[in-house]
Protein backbone atom coordinates (compact mmCIF):
# COMPACT_ATOMS: atom_id res chain seq x y z
CA UNK A 1 0.00 0.00 0.00
CA UNK A 2 1.93 3.12 -1.11
CA UNK A 3 1.21 6.51 -3.36
CA UNK A 4 4.11 6.77 -5.79
CA UNK A 5 4.19 10.77 -5.41
CA UNK A 6 6.40 11.18 -8.33
CA UNK A 7 5.27 14.57 -9.61
CA UNK A 8 2.65 16.84 -7.79
CA UNK A 9 0.53 16.61 -11.11
CA UNK A 10 -1.35 13.74 -10.82
CA UNK A 11 -1.35 12.81 -14.38
CA UNK A 12 2.38 12.96 -14.58
CA UNK A 13 3.00 10.91 -11.32
CA UNK A 14 1.18 8.37 -12.99
CA UNK A 15 2.64 8.50 -16.67
CA UNK A 16 6.22 7.94 -14.82
CA UNK A 17 5.44 4.61 -12.96
CA UNK A 18 6.50 1.34 -14.77
CA UNK A 19 4.56 -1.17 -15.89
CA UNK A 20 3.99 -3.06 -13.03
CA UNK A 21 2.91 -0.45 -10.62
CA UNK A 22 0.46 0.84 -13.27
CA UNK A 23 -1.51 -2.21 -12.95
CA UNK A 24 -1.06 -2.64 -9.85
CA UNK A 25 -1.62 0.80 -8.41
CA UNK A 26 -4.78 1.16 -9.77
CA UNK A 27 -6.15 -1.36 -7.51
CA UNK A 28 -4.46 -0.13 -4.22
CA UNK A 29 -5.59 3.48 -4.93
CA UNK A 30 -9.03 2.71 -5.38
CA UNK A 31 -8.67 0.75 -1.98
CA UNK A 32 -7.49 3.51 -0.55
CA UNK A 33 -10.62 6.25 -1.35
CA UNK A 34 -12.85 3.41 -0.82
CA UNK A 35 -11.28 3.13 2.99
CA UNK A 36 -11.79 6.46 2.99
CA UNK A 37 -15.44 6.65 2.32
CA UNK A 38 -15.87 3.76 4.59
CA UNK A 39 -14.49 5.08 7.51
CA UNK A 40 -15.32 8.70 7.33
CA UNK A 41 -19.20 7.89 6.45
CA UNK A 42 -19.30 4.25 7.55
CA UNK A 43 -20.66 1.46 5.22
CA UNK A 44 -19.14 0.08 1.95
CA UNK A 45 -18.38 1.66 -0.89
CA UNK A 46 -16.68 -0.19 -4.17
CA UNK A 47 -14.15 -2.00 -1.96
CA UNK A 48 -13.85 -3.18 1.71
CA UNK A 49 -11.41 -1.13 4.20
CA UNK A 50 -7.64 -2.15 4.06
CA UNK A 51 -4.85 -0.92 6.08
CA UNK A 52 -6.50 1.80 7.35
CA UNK A 53 -3.85 3.15 9.73
CA UNK A 54 -1.53 3.18 6.75
CA UNK A 55 -0.13 6.75 6.26
CA UNK A 56 -1.24 6.47 2.58
CA UNK A 57 -4.90 5.68 3.76
CA UNK A 58 -4.72 8.19 6.59
CA UNK A 59 -4.14 10.76 3.98
CA UNK A 60 -6.54 10.22 1.64
CA UNK A 61 -9.20 10.61 3.97
CA UNK A 62 -7.18 13.68 5.62
CA UNK A 63 -8.70 16.44 3.47
CA UNK A 64 -10.89 16.58 0.65
CA UNK A 65 -7.94 18.00 -1.45
CA UNK A 66 -5.93 14.82 -0.51
CA UNK A 67 -8.72 13.36 -2.01
CA UNK A 68 -9.45 14.60 -5.16
CA UNK A 69 -5.41 14.55 -5.97
CA UNK A 70 -5.68 10.65 -4.93
CA UNK A 71 -8.91 9.98 -7.58
CA UNK A 72 -7.02 11.98 -9.98
CA UNK A 73 -4.25 9.82 -9.87
CA UNK A 74 -6.29 6.91 -9.67
CA UNK A 75 -8.34 8.15 -13.20
CA UNK A 76 -4.54 8.81 -14.83
CA UNK A 77 -3.61 5.62 -13.84
CA UNK A 78 -6.79 4.50 -15.52
CA UNK A 79 -5.90 6.43 -18.58
CA UNK A 80 -2.17 5.31 -18.90
CA UNK A 81 -2.87 1.46 -18.26
CA UNK A 82 -5.90 2.06 -21.42
CA UNK A 83 -2.47 3.59 -23.07
CA UNK A 84 -0.34 1.00 -22.29
CA UNK A 85 -2.37 -2.20 -22.85
CA UNK A 86 -5.57 -0.83 -25.15
CA UNK A 87 -8.11 -2.07 -22.36
CA UNK A 88 -9.87 -0.84 -19.76
CA UNK A 89 -8.67 -2.06 -16.08
CA UNK A 90 -12.08 -3.61 -14.13
CA UNK A 91 -11.46 -1.30 -11.42
CA UNK A 92 -11.92 1.70 -13.65
CA UNK A 93 -14.80 0.54 -15.31
CA UNK A 94 -16.49 -0.83 -12.18
CA UNK A 95 -15.63 2.10 -9.71
CA UNK A 96 -13.99 5.04 -11.01
CA UNK A 97 -17.41 6.84 -11.03
CA UNK A 98 -18.93 5.37 -8.01
CA UNK A 99 -15.09 6.88 -6.06
CA UNK A 100 -15.92 10.46 -7.80
CA UNK A 101 -17.80 11.78 -4.93
CA UNK A 102 -16.19 13.21 -1.99
CA UNK A 103 -17.22 11.05 1.01
CA UNK A 104 -19.62 13.43 2.74
CA UNK A 105 -17.40 13.98 5.87
CA UNK A 106 -15.04 15.80 3.80
CA UNK A 107 -17.54 17.71 1.44
CA UNK A 108 -17.11 21.32 3.32
CA UNK A 109 -13.34 20.77 4.20
CA UNK A 110 -10.88 23.47 3.32
CA UNK A 111 -7.74 22.02 4.73
CA UNK A 112 -4.99 23.11 2.43
CA UNK A 113 -3.03 20.60 -0.05
CA UNK A 114 -0.59 18.44 1.88
CA UNK A 115 1.80 16.37 0.44
CA UNK A 116 1.65 12.62 1.08
CA UNK A 117 3.59 10.92 3.58
CA UNK A 118 7.01 9.53 2.62
CA UNK A 119 6.16 5.77 3.03
CA UNK A 120 9.63 4.80 2.44
CA UNK A 121 13.26 3.78 3.83
CA UNK A 122 14.55 6.72 6.20
CA UNK A 123 17.79 6.78 3.50
CA UNK A 124 15.09 7.86 0.60
CA UNK A 125 13.08 10.57 2.28
CA UNK A 126 13.49 14.16 1.32
CA UNK A 127 12.38 17.60 2.62
CA UNK A 128 10.25 17.35 -0.81
CA UNK A 129 7.93 14.61 -1.34
CA UNK A 130 8.21 14.18 -4.91
CA UNK A 131 11.70 13.99 -4.71
CA UNK A 132 11.83 11.57 -2.04
CA UNK A 133 9.15 9.38 -4.37
CA UNK A 134 11.89 10.21 -7.03
CA UNK A 135 15.21 8.81 -4.78
CA UNK A 136 13.04 6.12 -3.64
CA UNK A 137 11.45 4.71 -6.78
CA UNK A 138 15.35 4.95 -8.46
CA UNK A 139 16.41 3.26 -5.48
CA UNK A 140 13.96 0.25 -6.10
CA UNK A 141 13.92 0.07 -9.55
CA UNK A 142 15.80 -3.00 -9.53
CA UNK A 143 13.68 -4.55 -8.02
CA UNK A 144 10.72 -3.69 -10.30
CA UNK A 145 10.24 -3.97 -13.92
CA UNK A 146 10.98 -0.32 -16.17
Amino acid sequence: MNIFYLDRDPHEAARLQCDRHVVKMILETAQLLSTAHNELDGGQLAYKSTHKNHPSAVWVRSSANAYVWAWHHLRALGREYERRYQKVHKTIANHLETLCGLPMALESDVTPFVDPPQCMPDECKRLDAVQGYQVYYNYKADDWDT
